[in-house]
């Protein structure tokens, strides 16, 4: 009852008052060049982010949380260099047009939840971003919602491999990454790896075939400002 309260106050105060943030977390080429930054919604109160949009989904409002979340971020991110990678469900993308002003297509990167894998209407949506020239990755291929069937019918740009994925591979597990790297190359989408929490891994990932990195060892989630300060994610060299 304690978190249902904090995630229904968090969840009014961003709809109706604009009461979230943004946070991003570097994005490297395998070359450990910052391309670019995820972008992650987060609330004054502290709240878990999976549970107010999982209430928003039970109240119906996950369109309009979406919608702030994602002015939000876009905002926020003017200042940072490369790609920027916001999440949404393919079964909102009609929020994409409503936001075309405020991020061009050559920049933005959609990353696709499991509603837009699972659905028809999500892989219509997907169809449609790809139509208006964004960039589409199929987030967390490996953790049961994205599977390597989903991944011929979505045709992303970019597979970002769920952690799960990642580290079965650091505990010498390597078949369901390779598996995930061949799947993508068919395709022609780039392979970026989620959950790099060990910087040893960056070579080997990298000879595995995997084209980007993100993780903890790589950089965590920050104010836009504190990535600014730093030469190499600020654009300035």
């Amino acid at each position: 009852m304690v978190v249902h309260n904090t995630a229904y106050a968090a969840l009014m105060g961003a709809v109706n008052h604009g009461e979230i943030f943004t946070v991003f977390q570097p994005i490297l080429s395998a070359a450990q060049q910052c391309v670019g930054f995820e972008a992650l919604s987060r609330f004054p109160n502290g709240c878990p982010p999976n549970a107010v949009w999982a209430l928003a989904h039970s109240l119906e409002m996950a369109v309009s949380l979406d919608s702030v979340a994602l002015a939000t971020a876009i905002r926020s991110a003017q200042s940072l260099p490369g790609k920027l990678f916001l999440n949404i469900s393919a079964a909102h993308f009609a929020i994409v047009q409503a936001l075309l002003l405020l991020g061009p297509p050559d920049r933005l990167v959609w990353e696709v939840t499991e509603s837009g894998l699972i659905s028809d209407m999500g892989v219509r949506g997907i169809q449609i971003l790809k139509t208006m020239g964004y960039a589409v990755a199929m987030d967390d291929a490996g953790s049961g919602y994205a599977t390597e069937n989903r991944l011929k019918v979505v045709q992303p740009d970019i597979v970002k491999l769920d952690f799960s994925v990642v580290h079965q591979w650091g505990e010498k597990n390597p078949m369901p990454l390779r598996r995930w790297v061949d799947a993508a190359r068919q395709i022609g989408a780039v392979v970026l790896a989620e959950g790099v929490e060990d910087l040893s891994w960056i070579e080997g990932l990298k000879n595995e075939g995997v084209q980007a990195l993100q993780g903890y060892a790589l950089g965590k989630p920050a104010p836009a400002a504190e990535w600014l300060v730093k030469s190499e994610f600020s654009g300035g060299g």
